[in-house]
C-alpha cells in the first residue's frame, strides 16, 4: 500500500524524496555504530503515514512544503521510529519491515537506548520549531506512554473492555497521527479552524488505521505483514477483533476457553482461523466508521482538492483490509 499514491497529491513524491533525505541526517550520529543501528529500521522502508500526514495538512496552505514543515515531519516520523524499537524488545520481535530487528541484530540495551537517541533528536527538532510544536509533541509522548500502559494492564484479560481497547489505541496510535496533522499546520502557518480540522482528521485516521492493522495481525499472511502474524495474541493483546469474537454467543465461549495464556502454535493457527471468521468483519466495519469521521473532519479545510485527498486516504485504507466472508 502506497500512502503517496492513495493521496494522489501531484508534489507529494517529491516532497517525500526531499523528507527521506532530512530524517536519514537526522538520525545519524558521530558515532558509526549508532549510526547504523538508528538508520536501521529507516533503510526498511515503511509508509511514512505520519510525515505524509504532515506534508499534506501542510498543503492546505496552497504551496510546497518548507524546510519547517519538513522537519515537523521529520520529528514524527522520528517518535515513531523510536516507538518501534520500543515495541520490538517488548514483544520479543524477530523480524520488522522484512529485516531483523534492532532487538534481535544488536540486544534489547542496544534497541532501548537507540530508540531514546530518536526521541530526544525528535525532541531537539521539535524545540527548534517552536514552543507550540514542542509542546504537542511532548504532550503526545505522555498519551502515547498512557495507551501503552493501559495496554500493559489488560494482557491475557478475556475481560477487556472495548472502551479500554479503544482508549489504548486512541494514546497508542491515533494521538501521534493527530499530532502530525497538527504540527503540519502549524509549521505551514495554516488558520486555526485548518489547524483543529487537520488535527481531528488524524485522530480519527489514526482510531481507523490501528483497527485496519489489528484486523490485518489475525487475516494477513507473515508476507503481507513484514513480521510474523498474530503477535498481539502471542502477547495476551486482546484487540478489537478479538474482543467481537468473544462477545459471539456461539464462538465466544470457545475461544474464551482458548485465551488467557501464551499460545503454542496449533493453537495459535486455531484462535486466528476463529477471530478471522467471526470477529474481523465486524472490526472491519468499525474501521470503516472511524475513516467516515476522518472524512468528516477533512471536508472542513478550506483547501477543496486536499480535503479531497485525504478523504480518499481514509477510506483507501479502511477498504484495504481482506478480510474473510464467512
Amino acid at each position: 500500500m502506497n500512502v503517496a499514491d492513495l493521496l494522489g497529491l501531484p508534489w507529494l513524491e517529491d516532497d517525500l524524496a526531499r523528507l527521506e533525505g532530512v530524517l536519514r541526517q537526522s538520525a545519524t550520529s558521530d558515532d558509526p555504530f549508532l549510526a547504523e543501528v538508528a538508520t536501521h529500521l529507516i533503510g526498511g522502508g515503511g509508509k511514512r503515514l505520519r510525515p505524509v500526514l504532515a506534508l499534506a495538512a501542510a498543503a492546505v496552505a496552497g504551496r510546497r512544503a518548507s524546510d519547517q514543515v519538513l522537519l515537523g515531519g521529520v520529528a514524527v516520523e522520528l517518535v515513531h521510529l523510536a516507538s518501534l524499537y520500543h515495541d520490538d524488545v517488548i514483544d520479543e520481535a524477530v523480524n520488522r519491515r522484512h529485516l531483523p530487528s534492532v532487538n534481535a541484530r544488536w540486544g534489547n540495551l542496544m534497541a532501548v537506548v537507540t530508540g531514546d537517541f530518536l526521541l530526544a533528536r525528535a525532541a531537539g527538532i521539535a524545540a527548534s520549531l517552536g514552543t507550540e510544536v514542542a509542546g504537542a509533541l511532548a504532550a503526545t509522548l505522555a498519551r502515547m506512554m498512557e495507551g501503552q500502559v493501559q495496554e500493559v494492564q489488560t494482557a491475557y484479560d478475556t475481560s477487556r473492555s472495548e472502551s479500554s481497547y479503544l482508549s489504548a489505541i486512541a494514546g497508542k496510535t491515533a494521538s501521534l497521527m493527530a499530532t502530525a496533522c497538527r504540527i503540519g499546520g502549524l509549521t505551514a502557518g495554516l488558520d486555526p479552524s485548518d489547524v483543529e480540522a487537520a488535527t481531528s482528521f488524524g485522530e480519527c485516521l489514526g482510531m481507523a488505521f490501528q483497527i485496519r492493522d489489528d484486523v490485518l495481525d489475525v487475516v494477513a499472511t507473515g508476507d503481507e505483514l513484514g513480521k510474523p502474524p498474530g503477535q498481539d495474541l502471542v502477547q495476551g493483546v486482546y484487540t478489537l477483533p478479538v474482543l467481537r469474537t468473544l462477545a459471539d454467543p456461539e464462538v465466544g465461549p470457545d475461544l474464551t476457553v482458548l485465551l488467557g495464556s501464551p499460545l503454542d502454535g496449533a493453537e495459535l493457527e486455531r484462535v486466528r482461523g476463529l477471530v478471522a471468521i467471526t470477529g474481523a468483519p465486524p472490526a472491519a466495519k468499525e474501521a470503516r466508521r472511524w475513516a467516515e469521521e476522518a472524512a468528516e473532519a477533512a471536508a472542513r479545510l478550506s483547501h477543496p482538492s486536499v480535503a479531497e485527498a485525504l478523504r480518499g486516504l481514509a477510506f483507501g485504507l479502511a477498504d484495504t483490509v481482506p478480510v474473510p466472508s464467512g
